[in-house]
């Protein structure tokens, strides 16, 4: 079974704290010591939601959560310019080899997509990508379940793939109990374009449904 996962977005605002929720709320179920890590939150002064709804079922502490929260709803690296706190990769690193060791299970997140910036150290800039490359975390992609979601997932996998990244799975989040054509038939032609098979529709306002769904689908790629 893998130990930890990096939960990475085509978007803000795509879903990836629901889907790092539900997965952890079926592994806890299943008795697993499950543990949550966004290195970063931004929009998170005073309130820090994300953490709190992962909190609410692995019962961390919150500071254990999230190492820098930040007031404005921007990209890490615009973030800690903006309110004068520095990001050190070295100390994010840390809490990760130190989460590692703690729990059976790892969910890390990022904020937005694999491309967005952190921070900048040595002169280079240094993006969720740089991140994936360093820890070797397997890649779970959330994307939009509707029209427009082919043209980013793509973009997406591909550019994970090209830092060499594993990508255990896909999830078209937010699906429509009515879906139109588009969104039928994203999840057929993403498979065919990209070649992988493990893609899941997950549905807004059906959680017992979308626990189904990962309990009976995501757990066999996991567990392998």
């Amino acid at each position: 079974m893998k130990k930890q996962i990096f939960i990475t977005g085509t978007d803000t605002g795509i879903g990836k704290t629901y889907i790092s929720y539900l997965i952890a709320k079926v592994l806890i179920n299943k008795g697993v010591k499950v543990g949550y890590f966004k290195p970063v939150e931004t929009g998170c002064i005073p309130n820090c939601e994300d953490a709190k709804k992962l909190s609410s079922i692995t019962g961390q502490d919150i500071n254990e959560i999230v190492l820098y929260k930040f007031k404005n709803p921007v990209a890490p690296l615009v973030a800690e310019r903006e309110e004068n706190k520095k990001i050190k990769v070295e100390k994010i690193l840390s809490h990760l080899k130190l989460l590692k060791e703690k729990y059976d299970f790892l969910i890390v997140e990022g904020a937005g997509g694999v491309s967005v910036p952190i921070t900048k150290e040595n002169g280079k800039i240094y993006t969720y990508l740089d991140f994936i490359n360093d820890t070797n975390l397997p890649v779970v992609i959330v994307a939009r379940a509707n029209l427009g979601t082919i043209n980013h997932t793509y973009l997406t996998f591909n550019v994970i793939k090209s830092y060499q990244g594993e990508i255990l799975s896909i999830f078209l989040n937010k699906a429509s109990k009515n879906p139109d054509l588009a969104e039928k038939t994203n999840k057929q032609i993403l498979s065919e374009m990209l070649l992988f098979e493990n893609i899941f529709y997950t549905f807004e306002d059906e959680e017992e449904k979308n626990l189904k769904i990962l309990e009976n689908e995501f757990l066999k790629v996991i567990e392998n």
